[in-house]
């Protein structure tokens, strides 16, 4: 379901016309990514089933300080390594301002950067992260693959929207669940009509999947089974807006929604295996959110 069949779904279900002086495509487009932020997103980090997870390796230099993604959700952290040449994981301890000179080995965070102890000389430091989905934008903004050239990197799409140019930042993203993110910040080599040519490609990437300026997809990159929420969740927002009379029907459905929509989510693997679980959900509901 791209953005346009969102927005499609949502008038349906609001009874809103095609042409609606209230709602604007882009107000439409506005809402939908508001409620990203501040109803999906939270959820599906409540779940702790590592959606969203992306890692950045950094080279360890003593001395050196090391900025958190500016896709981190929350500009935080979700764990962080050393990986030495062989591939070896070492845990690396958390430290705080009260820790310094005390001799102990770890990391400080210091505003929206970890700061290594100076034990640390080499190998790499491995930065993972919950990523926050991508802008969502109209598929006229985006260009969809229609063909793949392994041996010159190239991908021929649909059309190649103005903002293309050599150079140009791209993302990579699935046009079928569960819409991941397979290539981050990718340049274009060139842009040649409808071809576009790049250094690499992603080794999962199929006919049919977008490419994006950065930050920006024209699919909402969550699990299928969080679309009803999402457009749910938009169509609360529209009607509060406007004060209708049938917004409490519709939020005890959007409630039901989440309901639902966990269940299908949680838990993620299934098997015999014990979970710990927080309850934090559970708390989530009962708190009236």
């Amino acid at each position: 379901m791209n953005t346009l069949e969102l927005i499609s779904t949502l008038k349906i279900k609001g009874s809103f016309p095609t042409s609606d002086d209230l709602f604007s495509t882009d107000d439409f487009l506005a809402l939908f990514n508001h409620q990203m932020k501040v109803d999906i997103v939270p959820i599906l980090i409540r779940l702790s089933e590592e959606f969203f997870l992306q890692y950045k390796d950094f080279t360890i230099t003593q001395g050196s300080t090391y900025r958190i993604p500016h896709r981190a959700i929350g500009a935080k952290i979700r764990d962080l390594k050393m990986v030495d040449g062989s591939g070896n994981y070492t845990n690396i301890n958390r430290l705080y301002e009260e820790d310094r000179n005390s001799g102990m080995s770890g990391y400080y965070m210091s505003r929206n950067s970890v700061e290594l102890t100076p034990d640390f000389t080499a190998n790499t430091l491995r930065m993972k992260y919950f990523a926050r989905p991508s802008a969502l934008v109209l598929p006229v903004d985006c260009a969809q693959v229609m063909s793949i050239n392994t041996m010159t990197n190239s991908v021929i799409v649909t059309s190649t929207p103005i903002t293309f140019a050599n150079g140009t930042v791209v993302d990579i993203v699935q046009n079928n669940n569960p819409y991941d993110l397979l290539g981050m910040d990718y340049s274009l080599s060139s842009v040649s009509g409808t071809t576009l040519t790049f250094v690499s490609l992603p080794a999962d990437l199929l006919v049919g999947d977008w490419i994006c300026i950065a930050n920006e997809s024209p699919v909402a990159m969550i699990p299928e089974e969080m679309q009803p929420v999402l457009i749910q969740s938009c169509l609360v927002s529209c009607l509060s807006s406007k004060k209708d009379k049938a917004l409490e029907v519709e939020m005890a459905m959007l409630e039901q929604n989440k309901r639902d929509a966990i269940n299908m989510l949680e838990p993620r693997v299934e098997n015999n295996s014990a979970k710990v679980r927080s309850g934090r959900l559970l708390g989530y509901f009962q708190s009236g959110y």
